[in-house]
């Protein structure tokens, strides 16, 4: 005598040994190609490949403790006067062994699809939404098919005639999808990617950060003061968006420096190119440059161009070169321009 609910007959011809076999053989052929090809990745990415080896271990564990209870029960229980119970018994254990062992398989190809990202993209941050977006749709695949296939249950057909349902969800999950489907075309155009520095403008709001990571709701900045700003990814879509990180052309920055009009220009380029040389976080190439801005009768404004190697430094490195070129114009005597005020008061007598 079986449960009526819970067609054993087929879940048994999926935890077969062989598919046990299987989740074994797939765990250790990644975790050679981890240890073989993923030496050189980052800290952070050593610690998720270790922690999901981990889970995935423990949940193969599990299911195959679960069956192997469960093949015992069911074979012993034509032996025993007990027979219904047990019977009774190993119907919900299998149960419990084919829930571990979807999540086991899932387990599994997450642990695949982040071993490809991060071979492909060693250098280059790999945004979660990649991976749970194929955990979301494998996912759906895997339970859709189990469910009609062993329990004739079909999802599909299910939400697609339920009109209501549809539009409950919908209006429910508006900003949410709003959002996924944002960070989903961010991801397709590429505007930039993890580890690149952004500046986001939105009306009056304006955010600027390291992209740290990118999920299915939101992307996470790192601001300038270490603090984590988090931006949906629908505001972001929708924004004007500068990348500071870009590969074609990094970030390029100036500073103003005014000079009386009796300056010798030739000495004023010098002592402003002069006074950026020796700051590591300034490139050589391209090359720093001056230009002239703005001539006036009692001054002369020149501009000084220079390209940064990381733009998270460009507090600490226009410090630094505000400083050293100050020192320079100071060494060369070099006039710096000055405005004076002048105000004139008018006193009138009243007469009371």
């Amino acid at each position: 005598m079986k449960d009526q609910w819970i067609p054993v007959d087929k879940i048994q011809y999926l935890i077969q040994i062989e598919s046990f076999a299987l989740f074994w053989i797939l765990l250790l052929l990644g975790f050679i190609f981890y240890k073989v090809f993923l030496k050189k990745i980052t800290d952070k990415r050593h610690l998720n490949l270790r922690q999901r080896f981990g889970r995935t271990f423990f949940y193969i564990c599990v299911t195959s403790l679960f069956a192997a209870v469960h093949w015992l029960l069911f074979n012993n229980a034509y032996h025993s006067q007990s027979e219904f119970y047990l019977i009774k018994i190993s119907s919900y254990i299998i149960l419990i062994a084919l829930g571990f062992g979807v999540i086991s398989l899932i387990k599994l190809a997450q642990i695949y699809v982040y071993l490809y990202l991060f071979f492909m993209n060693m250098s280059v941050g790999v945004p979660r939404l990649i991976a749970n977006m194929f955990t979301l749709v494998f996912s759906l695949a895997i339970v859709s098919w189990l469910a009609a296939d062993i329990f004739a249950f079909h999802l599909a057909a299910v939400l697609a005639t339920s009109a209501v349902f549809s539009l409950v969800l919908g209006l429910a999950l508006q900003d949410t999808l709003g959002n996924l489907f944002s960070g989903v075309a961010l991801q397709l155009d590429r505007p930039f990617n993890i580890g690149d520095w952004i500046e986001i403008h939105s009306g009056s709001e304006k955010w600027v950060g390291l992209v740290q990571e990118i999920s299915w709701r939101a992307t996470t900045l790192l601001g300038f003061a270490d603090e984590l700003i988090l931006i949906p990814n629908r505001v972001i879509a929708q924004s004007q968006l500068l990348n500071f990180s870009h590969q074609v052309k990094a970030a390029r920055l100036n500073q103003v420096f005014r000079f009386r009009f009796d300056v010798q220009i030739d000495l004023a380029r010098h002592a402003l190119l002069e006074g950026l040389a020796n700051i590591p976080e300034i490139l050589t190439e391209p090359p720093p440059r001056t230009l002239i801005t703005e001539v006036t009768e009692s001054w002369i404004t020149l501009k000084v161009f220079y390209t940064l190697k990381d733009y998270g430094t460009r507090y600490r490195t226009g410090d630094k070169a505000i400083t050293q070129i100050l020192e320079r114009i100071r060494y060369h005597q070099l006039p710096l321009a000055t405005q004076t005020l002048n105000i004139v008061s008018s006193i009138k007598n009243i007469d009371l």
